[in-house]
């Protein structure tokens, strides 16, 4: 449910106009039917809902009003928004408790001779105000979307310059690309597929999240159930299983044999050779 907001659309604003209008009906005539803080023996069925209804329409008026002023110039800091919504849920409580307690007064005159209080009916008319708006603030903060954006991409001149030399391999991390080169690495904001498109065709996509130059392969070891590839600064890649028919296809798997699923760590490098051990992880 979406709290209600100053929509810039007239027809959204009016939608959302009707939407908490409705709610609130529905909530006068649940409160019309449970009667809370004794309302139940007033009386008068008739007069019961239409002192809720009309108590909750108003409500949805004088708290929705408070809540779009909170929503809109209190800080975004968690504690000082609730802070803010519950000083101007209070604050809305004023007008709301007079005009029920006038109203109550109006239907059932009985009730003068009670002698309820004025702070009395606020502090009622305040505890249905505060239960609703914290339900509905809670909902509309844990729905809202992030106000956090990912840094902006690097202009495409920064992003070939950063890509520019000696690339061995592209690693993705969230946003990010982490370029490996034989002195290190160094992360730019970038999409994967685009930091590729930069560095050039010659090289291989060995996993969603990584990229391998042709150059950089030092060898592959593993099965086709968990197979790596040591890259000549020592970084090791990880495989794919959709991957391994290009793999092979490129040569950078010498000996389809060590494919078989028995568990061989044997490491073939692109030019034959073969070296037994295993990659730091």
């Amino acid at each position: 449910m979406r709290a209600l907001t100053l929509a810039p659309n007239p027809a959204a604003f009016a939608a959302s106009i009707l939407r908490w209008a409705g709610v609130a009906v529905v909530a006068g005539a649940v409160l019309a039917i449970l009667g809370p803080f004794g309302s139940y023996m007033n009386g008068g069925p008739v007069r019961l809902v239409t002192y809720w209804i009309s108590a909750m329409l108003l409500g949805s008026i004088l708290y929705g009003t408070a809540y779009v002023v909170v929503d809109r110039w209190a800080s975004q800091s968690a504690l000082r928004w609730w802070a803010g919504l519950i000083a101007g849920t209070l604050l809305a409580s004023v007008p709301e408790a007079l005009a029920t307690r006038g109203g109550a007064f109006w239907l059932w005159p009985e009730l003068a001779r009670l002698g309820l209080s004025w702070p009395l009916w606020f502090l009622q008319t305040a505890t249905i105000g505060l239960v609703s708006m914290v339900g509905v603030g809670a909902i509309a903060r844990r729905s809202a979307p992030s106000n956090e954006r990912p840094p902006p991409l690097a202009p495409i001149g920064v992003a070939n310059s950063s890509l520019g030399g000696d690339v061995l391999a592209l690693q993705m991390e969230d946003h990010y690309v982490r370029v490996h080169r034989p002195t290190g690495s160094e992360l730019i904001h970038l999409p994967l597929g685009r930091a590729i498109e930069c560095v050039g065709p010659k090289g291989l996509r060995t996993h969603r999240s990584w990229w391998v130059a042709s150059h950089a392969v030092a060898g592959v070891e593993g099965n086709a159930r968990s197979m790596r590839v040591l890259l000549s600064n020592g970084v090791v890649a990880p495989v794919a299983r959709s991957a391994i028919a290009q793999l092979r296809a490129a040569g950078w798997i010498a000996n389809a044999g060590n494919l078989q699923e028995h568990g061989s760590m044997a490491s073939n490098t692109p030019l034959g050779g073969t070296r037994r051990g295993s990659a730091k992880l």
